[in-house]
């Protein structure tokens, strides 16, 4: 048995048969111009196709397919293809080159969210290369572990059902397909390992390990271990006094959460609706979807975190350079539009708008007496609760200023960026370097959200690791927000803190 270490992305357990996938591609010469641009239609139909094909079966990742396909059917792709087949390149090398300009300018960007995005275009890349040369993705009939160079998230889409585990060479926590893992609750780590099609391997992101030819002794224990968790109910346990609460991205990951006994939504991230979309959503296609998340939460709180975009995530019909309330001035009619949508959906009263980036008091009072007035307007008399997403080290600074808010939600992921410069891809391994910091400085939150009586959860990728989780309950947090898996590292901890 070989042993390799590696970086886990998404937490598990798993044994079985290693599957590997290579994108390597014979780059014949050109035929001429007008074969080469059939071949290439053909190639984006059918990629096209089976893209719609997928969705039918995976309407919650129906968001994800739709910005392929929208890529796909987008003319700027293949008027850049016809500039390379014009200079005498085939199909492939004229969509690996195109491909190559996109991957480039998002991996010399400064942000790590834009440099992972890279794999979302490399995903697309792929299935449409092997589409032209005869060799698509299949769907594998039998349970297996992943190994490649990166985890193309249509194919993690399109064998969810078989698949056990992952392993690749490179990726990140923010990559669309380390996000999908958590969510399928399937295990996921980088590493570089020596291994064959079918070899046995087992996956243990506790250990960090990625065990190959396991011996028949090891085999057994981890046989036994499987069987345990495949038994242990995803649930929450009864948490007296605390609130567990979980972040969504769109309405099909609300089922889930429900599922899994949470006590409501934490933080609904609506930028993401406006990310699937190459126009801005009207009155009413956002209503229809707020509605829907609304109807489904009914008696358990909703917290809808108005788009926030910029810096990391742009759009071209959006116009911002940073997040925050610069992001609200300069769109007007859009952020208007938004929360007469989110306004109207708040028919149970369950209803939360919170604002992200805020740097000051002044800031927020700007935006919920904006919003006060467009309920106004409304004739809205529905209960809204009107808070902040405290992700700045200036509002963590100014804190006290914040006694008119009605809840506060720590952003974790933001603010360890702005007060330590640790990106949110390497917050975990550099926790002992900022963590007791941190938890020092957010006592204070704690004391003066109690003193105030202001609602205060705590959200972002620390609040489903162990480590800090205990350190926050333990200084007084009661509120969390996590990922839907993540509920067994509540489950966990809460029993430990509250022997």
């Amino acid at each position: 048995m070989t042993a390799y270490k590696g970086t886990v992305l998404s937490e598990g357990v798993a044994i079985g048969k290693l599957h590997l996938i290579q994108e390597r591609y014979e780059t014949l010469p050109s035929k001429s111009v007008n074969r080469e641009r059939e071949i290439l239609r053909k190639g984006l139909c059918k990629t096209i196709l089976e893209l719609k094909e997928l969705i039918k079966s995976n309407q919650e990742n129906e968001e994800y397919l739709n910005f392929q396909i929208m890529m796909l059917e987008d003319k700027t792709l293949t008027e850049e293809a016809e500039i390379f087949l014009i200079q005498g390149e085939s199909a492939i090398e004229s969509i690996t080159k195109v491909f190559q300009n996109y991957q480039e300018q998002l991996k010399i960007s400064s942000s790590f969210y834009l440099q992972q995005r890279a794999v979302d275009f490399s995903d697309i890349e792929h299935r449409i290369i092997r589409n032209i040369s005869g060799n698509p993705y299949k769907t594998l009939q039998e349970k297996f572990i992943l190994f490649a160079e990166d985890l193309p998230p249509s194919y993690l889409i399109q064998n969810k059902e078989n698949l056990l585990g992952v392993i690749t060479r490179t990726g990140g926590d923010s990559t669309h397909g380390a996000i999908l893992c958590r969510q399928l609750n399937i295990p996921y780590i980088v590493a570089s390992i020596l291994a064959h099609e079918d070899d046995l391997i087992i996956l243990d992101t506790r250990k960090q390990q990625v065990m190959v030819h396991p011996n028949q002794k090891t085999i057994l224990h981890y046989e036994r271990i499987i069987k345990e968790i495949s038994e242990e109910k995803l649930y929450s346990i009864p948490h007296l006094g605390y609130h567990f609460l979980a972040n969504v991205s769109s309405n099909t990951e609300i089922n889930k959460v429900l599922e899994y006994g949470f006590d409501g939504i934490g933080l609904y991230r609506t930028e993401m609706i406006f990310m699937n979309a190459n126009h801005p959503l009207s009155y009413e296609e956002q209503y229809e979807i707020y509605k829907e998340a609304v109807d489904k939460c009914k008696d358990k709180p909703i917290c809808f975190r108005t788009f926030d975009i910029g810096d990391d995530k742009q759009l071209s019909y959006v116009k911002s350079y940073h997040k925050g309330i610069d992001n609200y001035k300069n769109n007007k009619e859009l952020f208007i539009t938004q929360i007469k949508a989110l306004l109207m959906a708040n028919q149970y009263n369950n209803m939360k708008i919170m604002f992200p980036m805020v740097s000051d008091v002044d800031e927020f009072i700007y935006l919920r007496d904006w919003v006060y007035k467009i309920k106004e307007e409304l004739n809205n008399s529905n209960t809204l609760k009107i808070g902040i997403m405290l992700e700045t080290k200036s509002a963590l600074a100014s804190i006290k200023d914040f006694k008119d808010v009605d809840f506060v939600s720590i952003g974790t992921n933001d603010l360890v960026l702005d007060i330590y410069h640790i990106h949110r891809d390497t917050q975990t391994k550099a926790m002992k370097k900022y963590l007791n910091d941190l938890v020092s400085k957010l006592s204070e939150v704690v004391d003066f959200c109690e003193e105030n009586h202001i609602e205060l959860s705590i959200c972002g990728e620390l609040a489903a690791i162990t480590t800090a989780l205990k350190k926050f309950m333990k200084i007084g947090f009661k509120s969390f927000s996590v990922a839907a898996p993540a509920i067994r590292i509540l489950n966990k901890i809460y029993k430990e803190v509250n022997k």
